[in-house]
């Protein structure tokens, strides 16, 4: 008895497995909807907030500090004082140029004096020396000694105004005791203190630091080198600040400067912009991170980015990779002479015809009845290559005509679902690059809970979400993101090796 019961037991258990590993769900797919709306591409980058003017004061002469009028934040006036030097040495400076001044005044007198007192004599001589009472000799004495005390009275004249000249200098300097905001503007920096000594020799000491207007600020962004060729003036900025980070602020680009700044052999430009601040909340010194608006686009369809890189698992274990513009670059191998393919239907960076017939899963009796259709096509592109003679454009086309034919002898040759898959590789290059610079792409969509490929073309993206156009979809639809079967690694075909244009060329599996 205890037997049996062990035995149905386990038969239960073994039976109970079974059920349950067959009533588990299969992988589920994620999806997201076709969205409408605005789409923004930017460059990211850190600056700093300044005033838009900011002036230094400073003190012209040396003295110590006797009083501080103003304090950090404080609203001035152009011509308000802000700070008082100690004076007495330039007053006495002044009072003694006043001293200096009334002296030369005094000589001034006294030359006049002596040269009123010289042109009697000499006018007392004339008339004696024409009665002949005195020599000529005496007269032409008397007018030397006239001349010299005329003289006299212009050089005392003179060393008065060079006397006037330095009282005013010192005046200007006593003036300079009061140092005085040259704008209107707040006080954002004070250096000093009563009773501080300011020594002015060679340059002026910064005493206060006056910004403007605070109503408007400028952003200074460091731009790296890789970004600086997009950005222009007349450019939107959107930026926040650590100290409000639910606010967001905007500007214009003002300047973009040409003089670059290398901190750690990395390459940044300066670009200026220009914010409103009418609240005075965003202050100078302040840390933004900016986004400069590159490009912006209203009610366009619109698709999370993963919904462009997502790709079904193939049955060898591999990912199927996208034709349009978010793939690899183009593989050269499936032409002759290792070249680059460079048509394919308009695609620029072209996919050669062995990364397209790869993505078809072929299997061996495929991967066989393919190798001399790539031979061929090998030859044709080797011919093609020799009779261009560097004109692109004709080789373009010869190749482009040469790979459709390839892919015409191909397709007979496919299961359906090769047929479609082709079909929407085919479709989606000869998309190429369009108008506006849009790049072919491929969604999947789900239908009968098979992933299904739509061909679509690819426009601005902000990192998040895509741009697309096609008119196999509209706003709602349910895109594929992520999720799906996982690959199921398949043991290496012995036959792939030799075919030419396969899956890895080796026959092994990638996974």
């Amino acid at each position: 008895m205890i037997g049996l019961a062990v035995l149905l037991l386990a038969l239960l258990t073994v039976v109970g497995c079974r059920v349950l590993k067959k009533d588990e769900p299969k992988d589920p797919y994620r999806t997201a909807a076709v969205d409408q709306g605005a789409i923004t591409r930017s460059v990211s980058a850190s600056g700093t907030l300044e005033a838009l003017v900011t002036v230094e004061v400073g003190s012209q002469i040396s003295g110590q500090i006797r009083q501080v009028l103003v304090d950090f934040n404080d609203e001035v006036k152009a011509g308000q004082t802000l700070a008082i030097l100690d004076p007495q040495t330039y007053e006495s400076r002044v009072a003694q140029g006043q001293a200096d001044i009334a002296a030369g005044a005094a000589a001034v007198r006294q030359a006049q004096a002596q040269a009123a007192n010289a042109q009697a004599d000499y006018n007392r001589k004339k008339i004696l020396v024409e009665k002949g009472f005195y020599a000529p000799s005496v007269l032409d004495q008397s007018q030397a000694t006239y001349r010299a005390a005329a003289a006299s009275v212009e050089a005392t004249r003179a060393r008065v105004g060079q006397s006037q000249a330095a009282l005013r200098s010192t005046r200007v300097d006593l003036s300079r005791t009061m140092v005085v905001a040259p704008i209107d503007g707040v006080i954002v920096d004070r250096q000093i203190e009563p009773g501080q000594t300011v020594a002015a020799s060679l340059s002026a000491p910064v005493l206060f630091r006056i910004a403007q207007d605070l109503s408007k600020v400028q952003v200074k962004i460091s731009v790296d080198e890789a970004d600086i060729g997009q950005v222009k003036e007349g450019q939107a900025v959107k930026f926040t600040v650590d100290a409000f980070p639910d606010d967001n602020f905007t500007g214009i680009v003002t300047q973009v400067r040409k003089q670059p700044v290398t901190d750690q052999n990395v390459v940044a430009y300066t670009v200026m912009a220009e914010a409103d601040n009418p609240r005075g909340n965003l202050l100078p010194g302040m840390t933004a991170n900016a986004d400069i608006v590159i490009e912006q686009k209203a009610g366009v369809m619109k698709v999370p980015a993963a919904a462009l890189r997502w790709q079904p698992a193939s049955a060898n274990a591999q990912a199927a990779r996208p034709a349009g513009g978010f793939g690899p670059p183009g593989m050269g191998g499936g032409f002759g002479g290792g070249q680059r393919a460079q048509g394919g239907g308009g695609q620029r960076g072209g996919m050669g015809a062995a990364r397209l017939v790869q993505q078809l899963d072929l299997d061996a009796a495929q991967q066989k009845a393919w190798a001399p259709i790539e031979a061929d096509l090998r030859t044709k592109t080797a011919a093609a290559f020799a009779s261009a003679g560097g004109d692109r454009s004709a080789m373009r086309e010869t190749m482009r005509k040469n790979t459709e034919a390839a892919m015409a002898r191909l397709e007979p040759l496919l299961r359906p679902d090769q047929k479609q898959k082709l079909a929407v590789l085919r479709a989606t290059m000869a998309q190429g690059r369009g108008a506006g610079g849009m790049t072919g792409g491929v969604v999947y969509v789900l239908r009968d809970d098979k992933p299904v490929p739509v061909p679509v073309r690819v426009g601005v993206t902000d990192g998040s979400f895509t741009e697309i156009r096609s008119p196999s979809l509209k706003a709602g639809d349910q895109v594929i993101t992520g999720g799906g079967p996982k690959p199921k690694v398949k043991a290496a075909s012995p036959f792939a090796g030799g075919a030419p244009g396969a899956a890895g060329g080796s026959g092994r599996p990638r996974t």
